[in-house]
């Protein structure tokens, strides 16, 4: 028997990972969850973890007065770490934005696998993550269903073959809108994304493209791949989640249903693969893959990887990002201001020197002080 931990669980990607991890035969032992104390609770019950680590103070109280007679151990925010350097076979970490890098961290040498979800981590760490975890003998599986086709794609290929790695990107409710439509749309527009149902941030983030732009910077780290390199396509039907050129000019793709079951399950039985149950694609039925160029707009949004890349500013990117979001969210700026606020971030912000974890600390936290008062 296996043992796997899940960090944010109560979200799309962790509750998955939940249900796969079961379905796989995994022992889970401890989840972790913010505000959301009653699916926290729900899992509890269900999957009977040895760990339930809450980092929101009031939802904390909630959890450990209802678990108490459940002989599950309930742990503060403060204690998350702790949980993180737990011997297990794998470990997801699905936690949203930078509040995944410390966990992420203490997972390294802790477990034999981690399958990461946690984009933001990957982007502000950077080659500290990767190396370190070479170093610690830690497998990196990458849980995003483009990182994952890549990784699939590439398997058993010598690096000096690859070509080219593409990313397909679906273009998000606004795929056939020009730049001057976006003037009008609203929240609500923005958070109907065609093909996917996922939490508010990934999916702004993939209405704005921006979600591309930050996996183009994932995908040359986690692959070690030149970012030049790297590309992105609009692919609306989202069957094929990724494709690979070789040198001798053929390409291998991955397709599949659009449904994260897939990348989790095989992130966490790699190098198996079980059934997912997943609908058949019917080629017969699909009659075009449905590819197009980039509009003017998206290109600009993407091409915010290749600047901040080059320029060492890619926790500025994610940090502009995170904090653009929010205010969009909370409807403080308009869609189009999301862009703005990120380009105007990093041609202000210095460049990124990063030799630790605290360095990565104290940049975002003077990216959002900067954030706040401009």
């Amino acid at each position: 028997m296996k043992n796997i931990s899940v960090f944010g669980s109560t979200g799309s990607i962790g509750e998955k990972a939940l249900r796969v991890a079961k379905a796989s035969g995994f022992v889970i032992t401890a989840i972790s969850g913010n505000r959301n104390y009653k699916k926290l609770i729900e899992q509890a019950k269900y999957y009977h973890p040895e760990y339930v680590c809450v980092t929101d103070n009031k939802a904390f109280k909630i959890v450990n007065e209802v678990l108490l007679e459940e002989n599950i151990k309930v742990i503060p925010k403060e204690e998350i770490n702790n949980i993180a350097k737990l011997k297990t076979d794998c470990c997801v970490m699905a936690i949203s934005g930078i509040a995944g890098l410390d966990p992420t961290f203490s997972t390294l040498g802790n477990t034999k696998r981690l399958a990461i979800a946690t984009k933001e981590v990957i982007i502000s760490a950077g080659n500290l993550l990767t190396d370190l975890a070479r170093k610690t003998k830690t497998e990196i599986i990458p849980v995003d269903s483009e990182h994952s086709a890549i990784f699939q794609c590439i398997h058993g290929e010598k690096k000096e073959f690859i070509k080219e790695i593409i990313l397909t990107a679906s273009g998000g409710p606004f795929v056939d809108f020009e730049e001057k439509d976006l003037k009008q749309v609203t929240l609500s527009d923005a958070l109907k994304h065609p093909n996917w149902k996922m939490g508010k941030k990934i999916t702004i983030d993939s209405a704005t493209l921006i979600n591309k732009a930050l996996e183009i910077i994932e995908a040359s780290y986690l692959f070690n791949f030149p970012i030049n390199n790297i590309r992105s396509i609009i692919h609306t039907s989202s069957i094929i989640h990724g494709l690979v050129k070789f040198n001798d000019g053929s390409y291998r793709a991955s397709l599949s249903f659009p449904d994260m079951i897939l990348p989790i399950s095989y992130a966490l039985n790699y190098p198996h693969r079980i059934d997912c149950e997943l609908p058949d694609l019917g080629f017969c039925k699909l009659k075009t893959l449905n590819f197009r160029e980039l509009k003017t707009w998206q290109k600009r949004n993407i091409n915010l990887a290749y600047y901040a890349f080059k320029e060492k500013k890619v926790i500025a990117l994610n940090t502009a990002n995170e904090y653009a979001i929010s205010e969009f969210l909370k409807g403080k700026i308009s869609f189009c201001d999301i862009y703005k606020i990120i380009y105007n971030t990093l041609e202000k912000s210095s460049r990124e020197e990063v030799c630790s974890l605290n360095d990565i600390k104290e940049i975002c936290k003077s990216l959002k002080v900067y954030l706040r008062e401009n």
